[in-house]
């Protein structure tokens, strides 16, 4: 079990202007609420991940960005209980998930961000010191528990993405050394905060993930000045949306990490470059 507590006190300032202006637009229809919830923090914050890491939503403004994700209003208003229940839930329990998420984070460390609590944008996603919790996702309709887990595992990524100094990758690479940099933070960032999200105990590793997964790897480290082709971008699918490798295979590093070093290894490996997390294990 990870420690909660240890001295170490919350940080991160919780936003729930989106979620609370989202629902109120739901419950009257005033459209006006729109360009109010495009002008806050948590709707500039989505909006600027979605313009580097999501090419298919077409949005060019946050305002765009906030209509596609709560028009046309008649499809989301049976959401509305589950969101309300969700909203009470997170404001009790929010800093029960950031005291999990600084247990494998270095000590001492202090979010200088906020989470924002949000309405239709993926299940959470983090951009610079910032992350965000999407209490409209069907994954939470039935059952709140889980807002803790995602919570925690956001939370993680921005205090990730902090110590990297805000560092997060780009897609515009052209050679294999560039894309096994990229799979290296990808598989760091997902895995330490997949093992956060399951307090230590992530799930089994599925049959033949781990050669999967280095199978991969290994084919753009070894060969680092070769250009990516197109078949080479296929492989990042299984990766990340078809078989989630870099999640599962993450946090089992993670575990063994864990297991020969501690949770201080897991932290203090932040710090370092990701590659060598993917090294220390081999």
């Amino acid at each position: 079990m990870l420690c909660v507590g240890c001295g170490q006190v919350p940080t991160l300032q919780h936003d729930f202007e989106f979620v609370e202006l989202a629902l109120e637009f739901l419950e009257t229809g005033d459209e006006g609420i729109l360009e109010q919830i495009a002008d806050l923090d948590g709707a500039v914050h989505i909006f600027n991940h979605a313009q580097r890491y999501n090419s298919d939503l077409e949005a060019s403004s946050p305002l765009e960005l906030v209509k596609y994700l709560l028009t046309p209003r008649g499809k989301h208003l049976s959401k509305l209980s589950y969101v309300y229940r969700n909203l009470k839930f997170a404001k009790k329990h929010l800093a029960e998930a950031e005291k999990l998420a600084l247990q494998l984070l270095p000590k001492g460390f202090v979010f200088s961000g906020k989470i924002f609590l949000t309405f239709g944008y993926d299940i959470g996603v983090v951009f610079g010191e910032n992350c965000s919790l999407n209490l409209a996702h069907p994954i939470f309709a039935e059952n709140e528990d889980d807002l803790i887990q995602w919570a925690v595992h956001e939370m993680h990524h921005a205090g990730f993405v902090t110590l990297k100094g805000g560092y997060m990758p780009a897609f515009d690479i052209v050679t294999r050394g560039e894309m096994a940099d990229l799979i290296a933070y990808l598989t760091h960032l997902e895995g330490t905060a997949t093992f956060a999200q399951f307090n230590g105990n992530p799930p089994p590793l599925p049959l033949d993930a781990w050669d999967e997964y280095f199978e991969i790897y290994d084919y753009f480290h070894k060969n680092p000045n070769l250009s990516l082709t197109d078949k080479d971008w296929d492989k990042i699918n299984i990766l990340s949306d078809e078989k989630r490798l870099w999640y599962t295979v993450g946090a089992e590093i993670a575990s063994l990490m864990d297991k020969r070093g501690g949770r201080h290894a897991i932290a203090y490996s932040i710090k370092r470059p990701s590659k060598n997390f993917i090294s220390a294990v081999r």
